[in-house]
């Protein structure tokens, strides 16, 4: 009997200990959003978050920039996976005060740092040396933004005109956040940020790559257009396939879909 109770006490020493990992699936192509945080107060835009185990890298948007955040180590602990940071890479854009204050805690608070993650079902919490908690759900599927970014969309109203034609159109990537398209003169890049509640959005830092225009009309439609955009925020529906922008529930911008296979640079 004691050679018995010997040789399970053996191989209890010499079995490892089950580890909890980081469920691949629940991590990777999986943009989590942020719902709470100790010390700093989540603003109203969508701060995301996409851990890489592959790419050994974390990226996602702070709510003024899109951020990398390398990976130097991963660790599999027995309640959780520890994850080593290397510094941020980021831009340096201005947003509004309370935006770019909170993007900088945020920031910093996952830069060169040990962290703690942990998933629970559609939860993800982060904690870092200085026990700053972070807290993520999984960013919805939402029928409504999948829809916008399928398409194309193309000005066919302005501040309640709609009786000429317009050349303006607008693409979207939601997971970069960003905005691409056309003045009708120009093309243009620019950087959006939809709210938490999914119904608004903001477009910012658009750049337009100026290009001659021999059309006075396609000139003035174009700085009406990006100064109408940038900077501003709009809430938004689709109806009848037309993407509709508002300020004070004035209908400001109307676009209709058109295939993005028919829009080239």
């Amino acid at each position: 009997m004691n050679k018995i109770y010997l040789t399970l006490l053996v191989l209890l020493v010499f079995v490892p200990q089950v580890q909890a990992q980081i469920p691949q699936d629940s991590i990777l192509n999986t943009t989590w959003i942020l719902t709470q945080a100790t010390n700093i107060l989540p603003i109203q835009r969508q701060t995301t978050l996409q851990i890489n185990t592959v790419k050994y890298e974390i990226k996602g948007f702070a709510g003024c920039n899109n951020y990398t955040l390398p990976i130097k180590q991963i660790k599999e602990r027995r309640n959780y996976t520890q994850i080593t940071t290397d510094a941020i890479i980021t831009n340096d854009n201005s947003c509004t005060k309370n935006v770019n204050e909170f993007e900088k805690a945020f920031l910093h608070a996952l830069s060169n740092q040990r962290l703690r993650v942990e998933t629970d079902q559609a939860k993800l919490t982060i904690v870092n040396e200085n026990k700053q908690t972070f807290t993520f759900s999984v960013q919805p599927q939402n029928p409504l933004l999948n829809y916008i970014e399928k398409h194309a969309w193309k000005l066919i109203q302005l501040k309640g005109n709609s009786d000429r034609v317009y050349h303006p159109y607008l693409t979207f990537d939601f997971h970069s956040n960003t905005v691409s398209g056309y003045t009708g003169c120009s093309y243009f890049t620019g950087k959006i940020a939809i709210s938490n509640a999914l119904n608004k959005i903001q477009f910012f830092d658009l750049e337009v790559k100026k290009r001659t225009c021999m059309s006075t009309n396609r000139k003035t439609v174009e700085k009406d257009f990006i100064q109408l955009l940038e900077g501003e925020t709009f809430s938004f529906d689709v109806a009848e396939q037309t993407l509709n922008l508002y300020q004070d529930n004035a209908l400001l911008l109307m676009f209709g879909f058109i295939p993005k296979h028919l829009i080239s640079e």
